[in-house]
């Protein structure tokens, strides 16, 4: 290979690793900053007290979509440079890698249509009736937070992989992939958001919603750390 493309190859390589952290900090930029989406807003409010607090951050909700929509963009490289790395661990028939890049693209497709329907939510609010506008932002919540098999899935096939790398220098240490399927199963009450207006099992709960996203954005900062890591180690230059 080439220097021209090794370094071609590494800054590839390196940019899918950033995305990890990048789609982490735009999104708290958008989610948080802007939207003002903490405490996370209750499915239990009335129809004219949800259609108020929107009309009141609308300028803010619209800027907060686009940080988050763009961060979110940036999932899909952040899960193809975590595959990459580990496809020489996952032998002749690396049906570990495939599924990763089948749920990666997939989540990233319902990542980038959550801010969407937030976007949509918030479009209208306060010219059209209450309850429509609450009924845009059950649909926003739900999308943003209910989709969960395809993420446990990608999440169960990472830590497989992880596991399976048993090379002198692995991308991850082996615990990363356990954290890969604690943060599967923390996945899995979101999925539940359906029977709950009120308590810990709603989207504002800490079950339903807190504990899930924090491991989900704690898996993506490690594996990213870890990601960059290797690829630096791996190449930089022999002395």
């Amino acid at each position: 290979m080439s220097s021209t493309d090794h370094d071609l190859n590494r800054t590839a390589r390196l940019a899918c690793a950033w995305s990890g952290i990048a789609c982490t900090v735009l999104f708290a930029i958008g989610f948080l900053a802007f939207a003002r989406f903490l405490p996370f807003p209750s499915p239990g409010k009335p129809a004219a007290q949800v259609a108020a607090d929107i009309a009141d951050n609308r300028t803010g909700i619209r800027i907060g979509v686009i940080f988050m929509i763009i961060g979110f963009g940036l999932f899909a490289p952040f899960v193809c440079g975590v595959a990459l790395e580990l496809r020489r661990a996952d032998g002749r028939y690396p049906a570990l890698t495939y599924v990763q890049l089948v749920c990666g693209g997939a989540s990233a497709a319902i990542l980038a249509l959550s801010p969407m329907f937030f976007g949509i939510m918030a479009f209208r609010a306060g010219e059209i009736p209450v309850q429509i506008t609450q009924a845009l932002y059950d649909i926003a919540w739900f999308c943003f937070v209910m989709p969960y098999p395809v993420f446990s899935i990608l999440l169960i096939a990472q830590g497989g992989a992880i596991l399976r790398d048993r090379s002198d220098a692995p991308v991850f240490p082996r615990w990363a992939g356990w954290l890969c399927f604690a943060t599967a199963a923390a996945l899995i009450p979101t999925g539940f958001i359906i029977f709950f207006k009120h308590g810990p099992l709603a989207w504002s709960g800490i079950i339903g919603l807190g504990i899930p996203m924090i491991y989900f954005f704690a898996w993506i900062m490690t594996l990213s750390y870890y990601l960059i890591r290797h690829v630096n180690r791996e190449t930089r230059p022999a002395v």
